[in-house]
């Protein structure tokens, strides 16, 4: 039912004083007031487990997870307890900790990879991972997939999007951009460059499954020319599978880029493949030409390595991710029988994985995005934070299943309501969300 009790009073005075001391209004646009619903909480005080409260002390159930950067649960005990041991024992100093060789032994035996850099956010690590691959190859030149909406803030990537104000046009010459499941598009842009393209980065998958070998004729294709491929698993990383999607479909990539959930939301993220790759950023080859990899004062640092630890150590052994799955599968059975009890399936459409499932929202002439912000605001109405990702971990229990699919029973009446009349008018409150990557505030 909906919530009447719900008030924003100070989420709206939040996000207003915020907006005069932050850009956007967060530290990352997806956080940002023009993604969500007029009624949408802000100014978060706390979480625990599955859920958070906001500045006005309403109580919700997450589903995005913190940007599915929370992989076990907000607060969850074991990680913070080895985090707090971790400060105790101080968290910067002027060499290499006893931590960072711990780190590093533990990470590379759950990925098999040979070596590992860490740093703090994930563009870091994927402009690194370029970086090398271009030192690697001789070569300038970037494939991405259009469908994968982010790789890294940098130059090299968001010069391929919409928010390229800022960026010298030159430098736009070196990304290329092909379609995922599309292997005759990226077969094109290696017989337009021909030994121009340095490295294909890409997820394994995102919400759309690999089709017709793809990720294999993705492989072999950057074998015979010579490039390097990165695949990107920051999202899917102890999701899909363990270590992450690659494993899981048995895709054997060069180098790997991994971030958000290997630390249950506290800040790691790591660079990973091949010895003769990474040993580029090294000083063992005397002689050599040096190439500064990454160098950063908290890259290291021990919160973040500690959480690491404990989140890898929870995971390796892939019950929990398991466990995610059957959650999932249940938990997508009941939205699906509920959409079809509404007649909503050419609408409301659930696609990924059991583990990480999206929600695409239809109007009547096709994907929409004031639809897509009334299911949100029904869905915050009714006690449920959602943005159209349902990522599981193991503190959604049933009893935070049961009331999702109450909310969602909800929101799929309210928007039936909005279909029958054609449109969200007099039922949404406020402005329709817009897109991130956008040329125009």
């Amino acid at each position: 039912m909906n919530r009447g009790d719900l008030n924003f009073e100070k989420s709206k005075a939040f996000t207003a004083q915020l907006e005069h001391l932050v850009p956007g209004g967060a530290h990352t646009y997806s956080k940002g007031r023009d993604q969500f619903p007029e009624n949408a909480p802000n100014g978060i005080t706390h979480g625990q487990g599955a859920r958070v409260w906001d500045a006005d002390n309403n109580e919700f159930i997450d589903w995005s997870m913190g940007l599915t950067s929370v992989s076990l649960g907000h607060a969850y005990p074991d990680v913070d307890d080895a985090v707090c041991e971790a400060i105790r024992r101080g968290v910067n100093f002027q060499r290499p900790s006893a931590l960072e060789l711990k780190a590093a032994e533990m990470f590379l035996s759950m990925t098999g990879t040979d070596m590992v850099k860490f740093a703090k956010h994930g563009s870091s690590i994927t402009t690194a991972a370029v970086k090398l691959s271009r030192a690697f190859t001789g070569r300038t030149k970037v494939a991405v997939p259009r469908e994968h909406p982010f790789f890294s803030f940098d130059d090299w990537f968001i010069g391929t999007t919409d928010s390229d104000y800022g960026i010298p046009s030159e430098l736009k010459q070196f990304s290329l951009t092909f379609s995922y499941n599309n292997i005759d598009s990226l077969y094109t842009l290696f017989k337009d460059h021909p030994g121009e393209i340095a490295c294909v980065i890409m997820e394994p998958t995102k919400f759309v499954a690999p089709k017709d070998d793809f990720l294999f004729k993705v492989r072999e294709l950057c074998t015979r020319n010579g490039t390097i491929l990165i695949c990107d698993e920051m999202i899917s990383g102890l999701k899909i599978g363990v270590p992450g999607a690659s494993a899981y479909f048995g895709l054997d990539a060069d180098l790997y880029t991994y971030g958000k959930g290997i630390a249950n939301g506290f800040s790691c993220a790591a660079l990973t493949g091949r010895g003769d790759i990474m040993s580029l950023g090294g000083i063992a080859n005397e002689g050599s030409r040096k190439l500064f990899l990454l160098s950063t004062t908290h890259g290291a640092e021990s919160t973040g390595l500690a959480a690491m630890i404990k989140t890898v150590d929870l995971f390796r052994d892939g019950r929990l991710v398991q466990q995610n799955w059957q959650v999932g599968e249940n938990l997508r059975r009941q939205l699906k029988e509920v959409i079809t009890n509404y007649n909503l399936d050419d609408y409301l459409k659930i696609n990924g994985y059991p583990s990480m499932m999206l929600l695409e929202t239809f109007g009547p002439t096709g994907l929409d995005l004031s639809f897509r912000t009334l299911f949100m605001q029904e869905m915050i109405s009714r006690g449920v934070l959602f943005q159209g990702l349902f990522i599981l971990t193991p503190s959604h229990g049933e009893k935070e299943i049961a009331q999702t699919v109450q909310a969602f029973t909800g929101a799929c009446s309210v928007y039936k309501q909005a279909l029958d009349q054609g449109s969200v008018e007099s039922i949404l409150i406020g402005p329709a969300i817009k897109p991130v990557f956008r040329k125009i505030v």
